[in-house]
């Protein structure tokens, strides 16, 4: 029983759920939780776990969605107007990444991001979403600005991938095997 208990707070404290109330806190841990609860539901209201579940399936959805609609879009990148491919894309890409953000809560999300295992492929995904817009605004000749921004596109697809990789128990590992494989001519 003891050990049923502290697995599911494990995994609410996975969701970013509040303990139970009184369950294993001493007064001042409490005090000090409460209080941070407090301070993070002002910014991000309680809600139940099937609310936290819709609300990122929800966003995940639309955000692909987004994405996927944006190729629809590149025929304007390639005429030398990137700024609705771009912005939708981007836009669809940020909306997915913050859409796990409702099952963990922000606090948790950004130190998931940012930890050893996964900080410099976030920084290089958000720091390429960053610059496409940027590109968009520069004046460039349309075939540059249209071959950097492929560049950057095929980047941010890269380190999606890789990021969601860090997730799956052996992902990188199995990734790094099979690309070795594809490279060296091996079957």
């Amino acid at each position: 029983r003891e050990n049923m208990g502290k697995a599911s707070n494990s995994v609410r404290g996975g969701l970013g759920l509040p303990p139970p109330e009184n369950e294993g806190i001493d007064e001042e841990e409490q005090s000090v939780s409460s209080s941070f609860v407090e301070e993070v539901s002002e910014y991000c209201p309680q809600m139940t776990y099937q609310q936290r579940v819709m609300g990122f399936a929800v966003c995940f959805t639309a955000g692909y969605l987004m994405s996927f609609v944006s190729l629809k879009l590149i025929f304007k990148l390639v005429e030398g107007n990137p700024a609705p491919f771009v912005f939708m894309y981007t836009s669809g890409n940020l909306l997915s990444l913050l859409s796990s953000t409702f099952l963990s809560g922000p606090s948790r999300q950004f130190k998931n991001m940012f930890d050893d295992k996964r900080k410099t492929t976030s920084i290089i995904y958000l720091s390429t979403l960053g610059t496409s817009i940027v590109v968009c605004f520069i004046p460039l000749p349309a075939l540059p600005k249209m071959g950097v921004l492929v560049l950057l596109l095929l980047v941010q697809m890269c380190a999606s991938l890789w990021y969601t990789l860090s997730y799956v128990p052996y992902g990188r590992a199995t990734a790094r095997r099979m690309f070795r494989s594809v490279m060296s001519g091996d079957e």
